[in-house]
């Protein structure tokens, strides 16, 4: 299904029972923040997951583009299967993310020169531009420009990165889904950002459906305004009640 394809409202219930769920952290389990780390998990959104993996027979995964090192603290001890720097990095699993060093060189001149976050993470450099917006085709044409083969260019919500070619969100969660418990179920994706796509095909391929967060051209079959319309929908297809209260996890 093309970018252009209308976009449906998910549906009102899901047996979750046939189903797995995927989600992606930061514009999608937590609100963005101008610093990733202000970024907190929303303490109504934890009984969620916790009806997730209850419902699913444990079939829940989070998939950021955060190193996994950087994801574990943010999320409920139970959310055990996770995979990091857009699937460089999976639990359980020994990746071998390689050495960004010689991309990563002009990256660092353009943030010391502006006074931009640069993150290094397994097989992932991201350049922050949050902070000044105004820096983002100069930020995305270094990043272009820095590419050789066998990497790729990654833009996404104020931010640009330079990773593995061949790995992305999509082949962590087709991994995902050949190891129990997801084997066998139909996957959803949920998520908020241009890396998300990825992962939205892969889940349609294999016959579930991807939930893209907010506005902007996506691949998604569903489509939700906000990221508190997201976590309603979760709760009330996995509780029967919207998450309404405010505040964050402890």
């Amino acid at each position: 299904m093309g970018m252009t394809a209308v976009r449906h409202t998910p549906p009102g219930g899901l047996d979750w029972s046939k189903h797995a769920l995927f989600l992606d952290f930061d514009g999608t389990l937590a609100p963005l923040a101008d610093h990733p780390d202000d970024v907190r998990l929303p303490a109504r959104i934890v009984p969620v997951l916790h009806a997730a993996l209850a419902a699913t027979g444990g079939a829940v995964a989070v998939l950021s583009g955060r190193a996994l090192a950087d994801l574990d603290p943010h999320l409920p001890p139970r959310i055990t299967v996770r995979a990091g720097s857009h699937g460089a990095e999976m639990t359980g699993i020994d990746t071998q993310p390689g050495d960004l060093s010689g991309p990563a060189r002009p990256l660092a001149a353009l943030a010391a020169a502006h006074d931009l976050l640069i993150e290094t993470k397994p097989g992932v450099v991201a350049l922050h531009y949050r902070s000044r917006p105004d820096l983002g085709p100069l930020v995305r044409r270094t990043v272009d420009e820095a590419v050789i083969p066998g990497l790729r260019a990654l833009h996404g919500n104020m931010v640009s990165e330079i990773a593995r070619a061949g790995i992305d969100k999509g082949t962590a969660l087709a991994a995902l889904m050949a190891r129990p418990p997801f084997a066998g179920r139909l996957p959803v994706m949920v998520g908020d950002d241009v890396t998300d796509e990825d992962g939205f095909r892969r889940a349609q391929a294999m016959g579930g459906a991807g939930l893209h967060i907010g506005a902007g051209p996506t691949v998604a079959l569903w489509r939700l305004p906000s990221i508190h319309a997201a976590h309603d929908w979760l709760a009330r297809t996995l509780t029967g009640t919207p998450a309404r209260t405010e505040g964050a996890a402890p």
